[in-house]
């Protein structure tokens, strides 16, 4: 799927490719593992090795997403993609949920003797790596029909009436963290959501291939283009910015003023809420459709905050803890720069902006990055380059 950006009529397709095949071999080769001792071959992306401080984790459902629908866009490139998608797929279904077996448990660890199991006994789901898990497979269904192995558009159908079933508020229409949220009786996490989860490209997709929950998915976009639509009466009206989590407070969703699930930071635009801008742009890339106000805001806030320079970026900015857009992060840092790329190609004229984003995420080397840094940067890389599918 091609889109008209300046990327595309100043590269050659053939060199703007051959500068995503190097990274994503780079990408493969160092975080693609193979589970030993496993027939058929299990692997998974090893989402640690940056940061040893997450020791012994190996890998979690977000990881996994990712790789879910990056091998099946890559399979023009890669002859193995194939492979490593349904090794990926033989690992998310060894590891269930403890409170849906439909959805994957959110991490795995690996014991001193070099078994990997899940983290505790009783590890839960979160919420968007089963949407992605879901999108992989609608494209693997895409893309292969049928596996005498897989039925990947039932697996998807299993997976998405699962999130149905345990991930949405039957009262709110709002995404839950997990299905631990409607699997326990009694916690305080039944009015939070996070904005990353917004993903109205992907609902609008659910609500097609799930007809039974095709009323029910529908509600869900409308509440969530509502949250958003607020928030940007509130501290988010001069930036476009959303923060990690919301919270209900009266009748409102809104940013959080104090530690909700992970860090001070929940209440700002910090490590979840960074990938809004790749999120929500991608309604307009796959669907035509006029870029939204929130992204328009976006990329004319974030282009003059920085005087065009992508490397100032800074991997967080205030917006219920301080004065909001302030920065409080460090500089050029991947995983807060790359999803402005895939935003700035959602509108016209960001011509020179996408330049330079692009040349910016060229720059830094897969080493310097982390695993989440690297992976929104192949994610923004298949974007740009015009090799982003949709399964519908």
């Amino acid at each position: 799927m091609l889109y008209n950006n300046i990327l595309l009529q100043t590269y050659s397709p053939e060199g703007l490719n051959a500068s995503l095949i190097s990274f994503y071999s780079e990408w493969k080769e160092r975080y693609l593992r193979t589970v030993s001792n496993t027939y058929p071959t299990q692997q998974y992306l090893f989402y640690t090795l940056d940061q040893p401080n997450l020791l012994p984790a190996v890998t979690c459902s977000e990881a996994m997403g990712y790789g879910m629908f990056i091998f099946p866009m890559m399979s023009i490139f890669d002859p193995n993609a194939k492979h490593h998608f349904h090794a990926l797929y033989r690992y998310i279904q060894h590891y269930p949920s403890f409170y849906n077996p439909h959805l994957m448990a959110w991490q795995q660890i690996m014991t001193p003797d070099g078994h990997i199991i899940n983290a505790t006994s009783d590890t839960s789901s979160a919420t968007d790596g089963d949407m992605d898990i879901s999108y992989g497979l609608l494209l693997a269904h895409r893309l292969w029909e049928q596996d005498k192995d897989i039925d990947y558009l039932q697996e998807a159908r299993l997976h998405i009436q699962a999130l149905m079933t345990s991930c949405v508020s039957p009262k709110d229409s709002i995404l839950y963290l997990g299905d631990w949220v409607s699997g326990l009786q009694e916690n305080d996490f039944k009015y939070v959501t996070r904005s990353s989860d917004f993903m109205g490209y992907l609902i609008k997709i659910f609500a097609q291939v799930d007809r039974k929950n095709k009323r029910r998915w529908l509600q869900v976009l409308s509440c969530i283009n509502h949250i958003i639509d607020s928030q940007l009466t509130r501290q988010s009206k001069t930036n476009g910015l959303m923060p990690d989590f919301f919270k209900k407070e009266g009748k409102s969703y809104m940013a959080p003023t104090s530690q909700v699930l992970e860090s001070l930071h929940d209440g700002d635009y910090f490590y979840n809420s960074c990938r809004t801008p790749w999120r929500y742009a991608m309604n307009s890339i796959l669907f035509h459709s006029p870029t939204s106000y929130e992204v328009h805001l976006l990329n004319q806030w974030i282009k003059k905050k920085t005087k065009g320079m992508p490397s100032q970026i800074v991997s967080g900015y205030y917006i219920a803890n301080g004065i909001p857009g302030e920065g409080f992060g460090e500089p050029n840092n991947l995983a807060f720069i790359a999803p402005f790329l895939v935003s700035a190609i959602a509108e016209k004229g960001n011509d020179a902006w996408i330049l330079s984003l692009w040349n910016t995420l060229l720059a830094k080397p897969i080493d310097e990055c982390t695993f989440y840094e690297n992976t929104l940067k192949l994610i923004a890389m298949i974007i740009a380059t015009g090799n982003w599918l949709s399964p519908i």
